[in-house]
């Protein structure tokens, strides 16, 4: 039989395996959804405007006036720290009263960093080379089938199938989702009152996942110990 037609046979054994029934519940997806991968610090700027602006409002909404917002102090790290920075300044941009001081009424915001260990999508069994959206290359065929026309002509459609499938399910951005998530929530609060909540999630890639990890405190440096003196007592002579 020729190799071209061993494929239609395995994906038609694949659809008839599919078809019987399961004892265990099916896994389905949730309904298409879309969410954004924060890679750069204007990224970060972005954020913190949509947030400044959402808690500003919420200030100005208030029946009774607030006193200026106090925002806490953010713990160490890359990400907090700058976006602590861009915080500060959006608020102030969007008309909101921050106060240097603490008082009752402060804006905390918090980091939480999400490693998955799965996967993301369907592991592809022939190693594929990206050129364009759609275009692939199969490399090592020998390691599968032998070089036939026919065989490559097949294998390098269902590359750009699978590209295409890829693209659409990943959507446009560089990269497409990754299993690194990180969620940012902001608190506004009164006293022990709450009145407002923020939170948004983040797709960052995994080399970035440092950029919102703490920075552990060093210790403080001791002195080095003054060294031992001993006093002469002068005799006249």
């Amino acid at each position: 039989m020729n190799q071209a037609c061993w494929i239609p046979l395995l994906l038609g054994g694949a659809l008839l395996g599919g078809c019987s029934t399961l004892d265990v519940p099916r896994a389905d997806n949730y309904p298409v959804s879309s969410q954004k991968k924060a890679r750069s610090v204007h990224h970060w700027d972005v954020l913190a405007d949509d947030v400044a602006k959402r808690v500003a409002d919420k200030i100005r909404s208030y029946p009774m006036a607030l006193p200026p917002v106090y925002l806490v102090q953010a713990p160490s790290g890359s990400f907090n720290q700058s976006f602590r920075e861009l915080l500060l300044t959006r608020l102030v941009n969007h008309g909101a009263i921050v106060s240097r001081q603490p008082g009752p009424l402060v804006l905390r915001f918090e980091t939480q960093l999400i490693e998955h260990g799965s996967e993301v999508g369907n592991s592809n069994p022939l190693p594929l080379v990206t050129l364009s959206a759609g275009v692939s290359v199969t490399r090592d065929l020998y390691n599968y089938a032998h070089s036939t026309t026919s065989y490559v002509g097949s294998a390098l459609g269902l590359a750009a199938l699978a590209d295409l499938g890829r693209l659409a399910a990943d959507g446009p951005a560089a990269g497409g989702p990754t299993r690194s998530e990180v969620l940012i929530t902001t608190s506004l609060e009164r006293e022990d009152t709450f009145l407002a909540r923020t939170a948004d999630v983040y797709y960052i890639e995994r080399d970035d996942t440092r950029l919102y990890l703490p920075v552990p405190d060093l210790p403080p440096v001791t002195p080095p110990a003054a060294p031992p003196t001993r006093n002469w007592k002068v005799v006249g002579q």
